[in-house]
C-alpha cells in the first residue's frame, strides 16, 4: 500500500561528477532502503547549488531500481526545477506537459536502453553524443568509429559479465566556458569483481584492484569464455590520456578517475555506501 505522506529527502551542495557527487546519490540510495515500501519520497532540491546534467544517468539508474524493488514514487518540486534546474527538464530527465527544446544545444539526452537494443545504442552514440557539438573537432571519422565500437563493447557486457537485463542508463552535459563535455554510461549488474577474481582465480580480490585490471586490457572473456574482449575500457583511457580527456570508473565500492594521477588518491577512493552495478564517467575536452 502507498503511503500518503511525503519523505523529504533533501539533496545539498553542489553534485558535480566526481567522488563527493557520486557519494550523495549513492546515500541517496541508501536512505531510500530505509523507508517503508510503496512511500512517497520527495526530492527537495533547494538546497542545492549545482547539478551536473550527466548525472541524470545515474539519478535514473537509482529511481528504475528503487521503484522496481521497493515501489516508491518520486516527486519534486517542478517550479523549483524550472526555474533553477531547467538542464533536468532540457535533457529530458524531468518529465513536463510542455515540449522539450535544448536551445543552448548543451545537453546530451538522458535515456535508457534495454540491453539487447545494440542498434539503439548506436543510432544514440552516433547522433547524440559523437554528433554533439561539445565533441573535440579533432575527433575525426576514423576515431569516431574507434570509439564507437569501444562504447558498445561497455554496452554489450552489462548482460554479458555483467549479469544483468535491466536497461543502461545514459547522459550528457557539455559546459561551453570549459570546453568540457561529460557523458555518463550505468547498468545494474554486479560489477567488475565477481568476474575478475573468478578470471584471477582470486588473486584479485577487491573492487580497484579490479578496475585497475581492466583498464590493463584484461579480459574475464578471453579467460572464461575463451573469446576476444576487454579492449574497449582501454582504449577508452588511452584515448583521455592522449587528449586531455578523463576517465572515472565507479564499480561497488570502488572510485577511480584518471585525473587522480599522481594524487594521494591515484589508486581510487572506496566509497561508504556504494550503489549498484558500474558507472563510467567520460570527460571530453576542446582542445
Amino acid at each position: 500500500m502507498q503511503l500518503n505522506a511525503p519523505i523529504i529527502y533533501k539533496l545539498e551542495d553542489k553534485i558535480v561528477t566526481n567522488y563527493s557527487g557520486y557519494n550523495q546519490l549513492a546515500r541517496f540510495y541508501h536512505f531510500c532502503l530505509e523507508q517503508p515500501k510503496g512511500s512517497n519520497i520527495h526530492l527537495d532540491f533547494s538546497w542545492v547549488e549545482w547539478f551536473d546534467g550527466n548525472l541524470c544517468a545515474l539519478l535514473s539508474a537509482i529511481i528504475y531500481q528503487l521503484k522496481k524493488t521497493h515501489d516508491f514514487v518520486f516527486s519534486a518540486d517542478e517550479k523549483e526545477i524550472t526555474n533553477r534546474f531547467d538542464v533536468l527538464i532540457r535533457n529530458g530527465f524531468v518529465k513536463t506537459d510542455s515540449p522539450v527544446y535544448d536551445e543552448r544545444k548543451s545537453t546530451i539526452p538522458v535515456q535508457a536502453f534495454a540491453n539487447d537494443d545494440k542498434e539503439g545504442f548506436c543510432d544514440y552514440v552516433t547522433n547524440e553524443l559523437l554528433s554533439h557539438r561539445g565533441i573535440p573537432e579533432n575527433i575525426n571519422d576514423k576515431l569516431k568509429e574507434r570509439i564507437t565500437d569501444d562504447l558498445l563493447e561497455v554496452f554489450c557486457n552489462t548482460n554479458f559479465h555483467a549479469n544483468t537485463y535491466d536497461p543502461f542508463f545514459v547522459g550528457g552535459q557539455y559546459y561551453p566556458r570549459d570546453g568540457l563535455l561529460k557523458f555518463s554510461m550505468v547498468d545494474l549488474g554486479i560489477g567488475f569483481l565477481p568476474r575478475i577474481e573468478k578470471a584471477t582465480n582470486g588473486k584479485i580480490n577487491n573492487d580497484l584492484e579490479a578496475i585497475q585490471w581492466a583498464l590493463k586490457g584484461n579480459s574475464t572473456k578471453m579467460v572464461l569464455d575463451q573469446c576476444p574482449g576487454g579492449l574497449g575500457i582501454k582504449n577508452m583511457f588511452k584515448y583521455c590520456k592522449e587528449h586531455q580527456g578523463v576517465i572515472q570508473i565507479i564499480s561497488n565500492k570502488g572510485f577511480w578517475s584518471s585525473d587522480l594521477e599522481g594524487s594521494l588518491f591515484q589508486a581510487g577512493r572506496e566509497l561508504p555506501s556504494p550503489f549498484l552495478g558500474t558507472t563510467i564517467n567520460l570527460f571530453f575536452k576542446k582542445i
